[in-house]
């Protein structure tokens, strides 16, 4: 594969070379820091512990791993941590309140902020002239994830009547977004007003008060970018005296399911021109993700993925993008244009993504399925199960696992997911319709599969008055008639097929078999009599298509599944 820009060696296999930071550098060699006026003193621990941050170039280093690397396994308490860590900020000059060095990740762990350049010799600095990143984002620095600040709620106002219920307020908060692995959470609960200075074009601060209204309190919630003080996004909610549970677990939920969306969109609106560093790369092939239309413009995003892969191996968030990529056509924009293959290096970057984070959500999902493409049905539902466990509160992760649970055969635990999530959304027009129609498909409720498919909307990216339906929501739509034995299903069936052709981009023709496989391949389910249930359909269809056929009667009258589940 041919790269562009610089390449980058990996710091955890250079282990001959220093490692230089702002003004200080590993010596591998000697075991010891080296700073702007000479050796720095730190004991056994502290030097392992930074060396480790400054191999992990940026990323989250968890407790865990220091746990079982710094100390070999041995069991102590998490104060020995956070003496190690302190003794480092003493060394480094660097403040907890606003640090510029080391910075601590609520419940989870540590990471190095400054950027890593291995460099030759015991002496080496890092320079003023150091190389810049090339133009397309593939330089030597990594960059930093999303920030956002919690610091202490303002309950100035609600005190007397309710001295603890801000404190309460601010851990259920925190725990929630500590699920959210692809932001840096940072805490302070001494004061309300975040660190000064140095924040950049990813950084924000989330800001909750508190003020008594007669029998209830109301809450206000508010999330503003740290640089410039805009708000981006605020909502309110009452907390009832007696309801105080329920009350605070939809406070939760509204900011899980709508403040961090929110902010990635704020991030997604607000890129540079050009990246600076990976984060910038990343998040500007997301933007072009959402607005891809054709299959070179996937590929060119595919490749942009696996460059990232290549030149930092560890960079865990290329790897989902990159998946979904190869396991759907390129998100549906080539038709026929993946196969065997594609899945092959879909399941094989899964794999690689879980092995980077085995408490990441995310990953936990896209392994399951990966898993359920290839098969592997027990696998599949271990690893679902378990990023439903890690995080309940992300909308997409839930419509993920539903979805999956369809294929496996559990329409009753899909359609709870997607009642989840339906309570999660804050707007009506974001509700998992194409989900939902394909749950009442399944149950062989045609008639409400029809209905909620017809919500189902993409609005182009050109022309945002222009919306059509999704890929998939089509096919469903299209086998709903044809269970239905709905009497417009020839037209139907006609404009599906034209449909198709038009956007097919395999070598072989789109023939009424090879689109039967192509719906299989895509529609991986477990259960054989379902699978012949879905084909009856499909082939129903397409002789339905072919007008004055004598099979389309015998298809029309495709025996419904039994199993149904209401997800009213």
């Amino acid at each position: 594969m041919a790269r562009t820009g610089a390449t980058i060696m990996s710091i955890e296999a250079d282990c001959g070379m220093n490692l230089a930071f702002a003004d200080f550098t590993i010596d591998r060699a000697d075991e010891r820091l080296l700073g702007p006026n000479g050796p720095v003193k730190l004991g056994n621990k502290a030097y392992r512990v930074l060396l480790m941050l400054a191999e992990h170039e940026g990323r989250l280093l968890t407790k865990d791993a220091l746990f079982s690397s710094v100390w070999d396994g041995t069991i102590v308490s998490e104060s020995a941590l956070t003496s190690v860590i302190k003794e480092l900020r003493h060394a480094l000059g660097d403040d907890p309140k606003a640090p510029r060095y080391i910075e601590s990740v609520y419940g989870r762990g540590y990471r190095l902020l400054p950027a890593v350049t291995p460099v030759e010799g015991t002496s080496a600095r890092r320079t003023k002239t150091e190389s810049r990143p090339a133009a397309d984002g593939m330089g030597a620095r990594l960059g930093t994830p999303p920030l956002l600040y919690l610091g202490a709620f303002d309950d100035l106002a609600a005190r007397d009547s309710s001295p603890h219920l801000a404190a309460v307020l601010r851990e259920e908060i925190l725990f929630a977004l500590s699920r959210f692995r692809d932001i840096r959470l940072v805490s302070d609960q001494a004061t309300t007003a975040p660190p000064t200075g140095g924040y950049g074009a990813r950084d924000y601060q989330l800001s909750l008060k508190l003020v008594h209204d007669g029998r209830s309190v109301r809450a206000f919630t508010r999330l503003c970018r740290l640089a410039t003080g805009a708000i981006i996004w605020a909502d309110n909610i009452d907390l009832t005296d007696g309801h105080l549970g329920p009350d605070v677990d939809r406070l939760v939920r509204r900011v899980a399911a709508a403040a961090l969306p929110r902010m990635q969109d704020d991030l997604l609106g607000n890129l540079p021109a050009q990246p600076h560093d990976v984060y910038d790369l990343y998040f500007l092939t997301r933007l072009k993700m959402r607005g891809q239309t054709t299959l070179a413009e996937a590929r060119e995003m595919a490749a942009t993925w696996e460059r990232i892969i290549e030149e930092h191996p560890n960079f865990a968030p290329a790897y989902p993008p990159l998946t979904r990529l190869y396991d759907t056509d390129y998100c549906y924009s080539g038709l026929g244009s993946t196969g065997e293959a594609e899945r092959r290096r879909a399941y094989e970057l899964a794999h690689r993504a879980f092995a980077l984070d085995r408490t990441e959500s995310h990953f936990h999902a896209m392994k399951g399925w990966s898993h359920m493409w290839a098969g592997e049905w027990a696998l599949a539902r271990q690893h679902l199960d378990e990023a439903l466990s890690l995080n309940p509160y992300n909308e997409r992760r839930l419509v993920e696992v539903a979805t999956a649970l369809m294929y496996l055969d559990d329409l009753a635990g899909a359609a709870d997911l997607l009642k989840r999530c339906r309570d999660l959304t804050p707007f009506v027009t974001a509700a998992p319709y194409e989900e939902q129609g394909l749950l009442h498909l399944l149950s062989g409720e045609y008639e409400l599969a029809a209905e909620q498919l017809a919500l189902v909307r993409r609005y182009h990216p050109d022309d945002l008055a222009r919306t059509n339906p999704t890929v998939m929501s089509e096919l469903y739509a299209l086998l709903a008639a044809s269970g239905a034995g709905a009497s417009d299903l020839p037209s139907r069936a006609e404009r599906w097929r034209h449909s198709m052709v038009e956007r097919w981009c395999a070598a072989d023709p789109p023939t009424d078999d090879r689109l039967r496989q192509w719906v299989l391949f895509h529609n991986p389910l477990k259960s054989e009599t379902r699978r012949a249930w879905l084909v009856g359909l499909f082939e129903g269809a397409m002789a339905a298509s072919r007008t004055g056929d004598p099979e389309r009667e015998r298809y029309r009258r495709v025996e419904r599944p039994r199993a149904k589940v209401s997800v009213l």
